[in-house]
């Protein structure tokens, strides 16, 4: 009995040792291929300045592991952000086999080029003969240069100087009543007239609208020019009996008012078939005014020179527009020495009168000023 009792006794104490060994060996750590055994038992005490990238290179040799460091120590939430103080577990280093070096294969050396014959000379080509000198070509007249179109406009509303005394004895008689008593009439407007004795119109005449303006001083001599004669407007007669007459508004060059004069009228035309040739003689004159006070002048402005038909002035002339400069002065003896003009451009005459012209610009290098010159260049041939 004793003996029983000492056998169970000792399977006891057997049984418990064995229990013991296998509880040791369920809690030592699992070791993965290729860490060191090492690094489980003996973590890192991160330090004030320490980085995983850092820790990597130094005790892994290999800062490239820093992942696996971060993986194997999952309380670290941020990898940029270790503190002093925190353990780390430490993987082993899994070194991967380098790569064999595989030799390059020996390039082919390209061909040699065979020697090739050397060319045979090339013969000179010979020269062409120079081209022959092109024959004289005869010099041509300059052409004159075309009248500039004359619109409808300045072949109608047009004015013209008119001597001191003629100024009270234009027309042959007046606007006198609108038919809806207008203070103003245009184009297409009723008007009736009143005519003077001995001065007979017929139904289908046309007649034009007269106002006599401001007057004109010659600038060099300071006496009159005589008046500006304003051509308002046309009228087309529709009925005459004894000395009133109604007509139409057919044309409207500025508004109509009542006692404005009448008068039969006379279109400037130019010569349509007729070319200006260069002048035969000499005729100056000068630039008296402006058709509306201006001081300077351009392309497509009228002005008045100080000519007309009393020197054979013609509607189609052209004038040269000057500016005579002062003489220059030799410093060393005082001699004067004439300057030529400076040319300001061209100006065709658009309406005559018996000593003074209507003249358009047609061209403009330089303003022109009143007192400047107008020299004849082209003429209608007589």
């Amino acid at each position: 009995m004793k003996r029983i009792m000492t056998i169970g006794l000792g399977g006891l104490v057997l049984t418990f040792l064995c229990l013991w060994t296998v509880a040791g060996a369920a809690n030592q750590p699992e070791t993965n291929p290729g860490e060191s055994q090492v690094t489980g038992e003996t973590p890192y005490v991160v330090k004030k300045g320490d980085t995983l990238w850092g820790i990597s290179r130094e005790l892994l040799q290999d800062p490239l592991l820093w992942p696996r460091l971060w993986e194997r120590n999952r309380f670290i939430e941020n990898p940029n952000r270790i503190y002093p103080g925190d353990q780390l577990n430490l993987p082993g280093r899994e070194l991967a086999p380098e790569a064999p070096l595989v030799a390059e294969a020996p390039k082919p050396e390209p061909p040699k080029p065979e020697p090739t014959a050397p060319e045979p000379p090339k013969e000179k080509a010979e020269a062409p003969p120079p081209p022959a000198p092109p024959a004289p070509v005869e010099a041509k007249p300059v052409p004159p240069p075309p009248l500039p179109p004359a619109s409808q406009h300045a072949m109608v509303c047009s004015p013209v100087l008119i001597p001191e005394g003629d100024a009270a004895k234009v027309g042959i008689g007046e606007l006198v009543k609108s038919r809806e008593d207008r203070l103003m009439t245009t184009a297409e407007d009723r008007v009736v007239l009143g005519l003077e004795s001995g001065r007979p119109v017929n139904p289908g005449d046309r007649l034009a609208v007269l106002s006599v303006g401001r007057r004109i001083m010659h600038p060099q001599t300071g006496d009159s020019a005589g008046r500006v004669l304003y051509v308002l407007g046309l009228l087309e007669v529709t009925d005459v009996k004894d000395r009133v007459a109604q007509a139409r508004v057919s044309y409207s060059c500025a508004p109509i008012r009542v006692g404005d004069r009448i008068a039969p009228f006379v279109p400037a035309r130019f010569p349509e078939d007729q070319a200006p040739l260069p002048a035969r003689r000499s005729v100056s004159a000068a630039v008296i005014a402006s058709l509306r006070g201006e001081a300077l002048l351009g392309l497509q402005q009228v002005a008045f020179v100080d000519v007309g038909a009393d020197q054979g002035i013609a509607a189609g002339d052209i004038f040269a527009m000057l500016r005579l400069n002062p003489p220059a002065v030799m410093l060393s003896t005082g001699t004067r020495l004439p300057m030529p003009p400076e040319r300001l451009g061209d100006a065709v005459v658009i309406r005559g009168a018996e000593r003074s012209a209507t003249v358009l610009l047609t061209a403009s290098a330089r303003e022109v000023k009143v007192g400047d010159r107008a020299v004849l260049s082209y003429q209608i041939a007589p």
